[in-house]
């Protein structure tokens, strides 16, 4: 099979609009969904396995509060430091739109759910995600800082509710925005958006 590209947000007309990740019990997995600005959407299955490499590969990014991202031995300074980080992503979270309903664009890019096997983040100021998946599609999206942020929270999220263990504990506090759903694949579904 000939190797494919779906560039997500690669061309400056189309653009991420809406994130959705969520945990399916029956598949044990997470299946993140991309709207683009053009109303189509892609649609990704996450392992396990996956979604620790991106936790490692975008987590780093972010400075999101994890129960154990303050180290007792950090001097003081670094704790001040790191301590404030995380509470700037924290304001900046609170400022994003999570309330939203996921809107289903009328097109997909790929004829289905694609399964994520390997990533590649690469750039500087705006970092650019290879999405490689098993059936030789290799999705690119660029992910400035804020869609980062949005989707470590996501992913945070998703996790918890998977009981899945991505290398960080993530600190007990109230589900912010998630939305509960069911549909004819899942019992109870926790929709993040």
């Amino acid at each position: 099979m000939t190797d494919q590209t779906i560039a997500a947000s690669q061309k400056p007309e189309v653009t991420i609009q809406q994130l959705n990740l969520g945990y399916n019990v029956q598949q044990d997995r997470l299946l993140l969904r991309v709207g683009l600005s053009d109303d189509t959407e892609l649609v990704l299955w996450i392992t396990n396995r996956i979604a620790r490499q991106l936790w490692q590969l975008l987590n780093g990014e972010t400075y999101l509060p994890t129960a154990d991202s303050i180290q007792s031995e950090a001097s003081p300074a670094n704790a001040v430091a790191q301590f404030e980080q995380e509470a700037q992503a924290v304001e900046n979270l609170k400022k994003m739109d999570f309330a939203t309903k996921y809107q289903p664009r009328k097109d997909m890019l790929n004829d289905g759910a694609l399964l994520a096997t390997q990533l590649k983040l690469s750039g500087d100021s705006i970092k650019h995600l290879d999405v490689i998946c098993l059936e030789g599609v290799t999705v690119g999206m660029n992910l400035p800082q804020p869609l980062i942020l949005a989707l470590c929270n996501m992913l945070q999220l998703s996790v918890r509710e998977s009981g899945w263990n991505i290398g960080a504990k993530v600190m007990p506090q109230p589900q912010i925005n998630t939305e509960e759903s069911a549909d004819s694949t899942t019992e109870k579904n926790k929709v993040l958006h």
